[in-house]
């Protein structure tokens, strides 16, 4: 019998991308959500990090959804193991300009449609490179060029760059400081803390229609010890947990279901 059946799921809680409103919501994640929103509006330049699996998608996703196409243009960018070349290449893509072989000059492109949808048609523009840690130093040292528009008015640009923590070390290097100190929002998110582990974990529990407690209190302290909270952690673990549980015939999920499910993952 899958845990499905046995615990009375409408559907696998932990595999399902949730729609914004569904999204969980803790302190933390709502004044990061109010910071982005501030750096795009100010057209800042700003950096997200964090461990993988902790939040950034799902802030990211919010914050996408909550900015109107009408007011705000959003250039996304993940692949970020190519040159300066090549991301210039892609801001010009997703803007609608043709690259060309001279970066100079697609750097001169990038910026005159940028400034043409400021004057025209008063949007302003965000430039969002996710999985940031990846991008080359000298990549880097070309997002400050992206801003230098009149040197009297404020740029009408914000960049943000979101990427795991490493991201915040590769910034101190000394050639980098150009960047470093022209960043205005710095957000690490880190992981839940026990109390809302079990939030989270109620939260996905009645999103999949089941709204009574499977989980003790020593098993909920045994996934926040094993996840550290971080959030996509938390599903895997959560999963694997239920799965073994049903196996066993139980009606509740103990700490030795998450100690030996975690166990189980490590291989």
């Amino acid at each position: 019998m899958s845990y499905l059946q046995r615990f009375g799921f409408t559907h696998l809680p932990f595999h399902r991308d949730l729609d914004s409103n569904q999204l969980f919501r803790v302190p933390e994640l709502d004044e990061l959500h109010a910071r982005l929103l501030f750096l795009v509006e100010h057209q800042a330049l700003g950096l997200l990090t964090g461990e993988p699996g902790c939040g950034k998608s799902t802030a990211l996703t919010r914050l996408r959804d909550d900015l109107h196409p009408e007011q705000v243009r959003i250039l996304y960018l993940s692949d970020t193991l190519g040159t300066a070349r090549e991301l210039c290449a892609s801001i010009a893509l997703e803007l609608g300009i043709e690259p060309c072989q001279s970066r100079v000059r697609m750097l001169r492109d990038i910026q005159h449609e940028i400034q043409r949808l400021a004057e025209e048609r008063r949007l302003d523009v965000l430039l969002l490179i996710d999985e940031a840690q990846g991008l080359r130093n000298d990549v880097l040292t070309l997002l400050p060029q992206l801003r230098n528009f009149h040197w009297d008015q404020r740029p009408p640009l914000a960049i943000l760059l979101a990427g795991q923590t490493g991201l915040r070390q590769k910034l101190r290097l000394a050639h980098l400081e150009p960047l470093d100190q022209r960043i205005t929002l710095r957000y690490h998110l880190r992981g839940l803390d026990r109390e809302q582990t079990e939030a989270y974990l109620l939260h996905r529990l009645r999103l999949a229609g089941v709204d009574r407690p499977l989980f003790s209190a020593d098993a909920i302290e045994a996934l926040h010890t094993a996840t550290a909270g971080v959030m996509r952690r938390i599903d895997g673990l959560t999963h694997q947990a239920l799965a073994l549980a049903a196996t066993q015939g139980t009606q509740a999920i103990n700490a030795e279901h998450v100690r030996q499910a975690a166990q189980e993952q490590r291989g």
